[in-house]
């Protein structure tokens, strides 16, 4: 399970690398008007839906869903050091995520934003901070479960949700394919090295004596 969990890390942080260095020099991506022009076919009855999912990595749904989290943590698993390693991971992402848009000035996408914003492009926020709360809430949603058809359950319904909140940037028309890309590998990077200190932390305290 660790070498996967390298493997992934690896293949995020080169797609972060790719995506950034592209980005930084100003490059275009085949693959953004490959996607918009895909999402261009898509009904526009389909707005309410897709603002609705979008909503769901922005801070009204990142809050709701971290909180409820913070309390099955806290109350009944009393699991104090993921409680706080779930929420300083997602309060930090949300300040690393804007230092970086405000770092790359990447332009929105120059077509017709179907819902209002205000900072540049890249990385997407909805898809980094997104990625850090529900890969890091599925993690440790999935680890004190023993019933495999759960845990696959927890693990599809995350990764669902994280597509779709993707994909409505996108149908939005408020980020490139390659903002989202972006975000989801940086978001990434970011839950595995909380993940990682959690795991530490835990480690030394029961190494501790009693």
């Amino acid at each position: 399970m660790r070498n996967k969990s390298f493997v992934f890390l690896i293949i995020a942080v080169l797609i972060a690398l790719y995506i950034s260095i592209k980005v930084a020099i100003h490059s275009t991506f085949w693959m953004d008007d490959y996607a918009t022009g895909l999402f261009a076919h898509v009904p526009h009855t389909a707005i309410p839906f897709f603002i609705q999912v979008s909503e769901l990595g922005d801070k009204l749904g990142i809050g709701i869903v971290a909180l409820l989290m913070l309390a099955w943590l806290l109350l009944k698993k009393r699991d104090f050091a993921g409680g706080a390693m779930l929420a300083l991971s997602i309060a930090l992402a949300n300040e690393v995520y804007k230092i970086l848009k405000d770092w790359f000035v990447r332009p929105r996408p120059d077509l017709e934003h179907l819902v209002q914003v205000e900072s540049y492009s890249y990385p997407s926020g909805h898809a980094l901070v997104g990625m850090v709360l529900y890969f890091t809430a599925a993690y440790l949603l999935i680890k004190g479960m023993k019933s495999k058809i759960a845990k696959w359950f927890i693990a599809s319904l995350a990764v669902v949700i994280l597509l779709l909140i993707g994909a409505s940037r996108i149908f939005l028309q408020v980020h490139y394919l390659s903002d989202v890309l972006g975000g989801y590998a940086l978001g990434f990077i970011w839950a595995v090295i909380w993940i990682f200190f959690y795991h530490s932390f835990k480690q030394r305290y029961k190494k501790r004596p009693s």
